[in-house]
């Protein structure tokens, strides 16, 4: 299914306080990049791409600075107070039929959980497709502060993204779900309310979403043990 044109948005309007860093956590660098910047590339690899749609603070003062923001295929929108705020902004932007929405700060994907993510997302009987991976700790379901029972995991996944669906179902599931001040918390979930049929993906387990100090640790010994295997 790579014979179609595909828009990417990517949220980046938020600061990161759990990361504690004077700078959004989208700014921390990697092997001396910014991390939205090694994010982007992977897209910019990718000859279906159409636009990069990036949605920025209003306030923000660090993106038009970086090398990469001068690229044709990127776009810039303004984005709004929740994540769903601002990918509604990047969609309202997308000329595409199929868009993928990727966090700012998950610079570990790969370009063939992509490719994978477009082959088999787009099929007859779903709207639209995941990244995901199996989870392979044992779950354990909290009251009180007790564990009140151990959870199947048998058919548990994490939500990763990208996540892919068609422009308008996306659009209007997002509308729908600020209507009725349901709780989204990701695209999926929208999906997932509005009665769609969402595919899971498995990509690699390794796709992280950097949020503290610690991820910012592996993600850096991950680029590095990456490099070493190309080498």
């Amino acid at each position: 299914m790579r014979n179609i044109l595909l828009d990417v948005v990517i949220p980046a309007a938020g600061v990161g306080s759990r990361m504690g860093s004077s700078i959004p956590k989208q700014y921390l660098k990697i092997q001396n990049i910014e991390i939205i910047a090694h994010t982007i590339s992977v897209f910019l690899n990718l000859p279906y791409i159409n636009n990069i749609i990036v949605v920025l603070s209003k306030e923000d003062s660090y993106f038009k600075s970086l090398p990469i923001a001068s690229h044709k295929k990127i776009k810039l929108a303004q984005g709004g107070k929740e994540r769903a705020d601002s990918v509604l902004a990047g969609l309202y932007q997308s000329s595409t039929e199929y868009v993928m929405v990727h966090d700012a700060a998950r610079p570990l994907l790969t370009e063939l959980d992509v490719n994978k993510l477009v082959d088999e997302a787009i099929a007859d009987d779903c709207s639209g497709g995941i990244l995901c991976s199996a989870v392979s700790d044992t779950l354990k379901l909290e009251s009180d502060g007790l564990i009140a029972k151990t959870v199947d995991r048998s058919h548990m996944f994490r939500a990763f993204t990208p996540q892919l669906f068609k422009t308008k179902d996306l659009i209007k599931a997002l509308q729908d779900g600020f209507l009725n001040n349901a709780l989204i918390t990701d695209e999926a979930s929208a999906m997932e309310r509005a009665g769609f049929k969402v595919k899971l993906v498995s990509g690699r387990s390794d796709n992280i979403k950097i949020t503290t100090q610690d991820d910012l640790f592996i993600a850096n010994a991950l680029f590095e043990y990456r490099g070493r295997k190309c080498e």
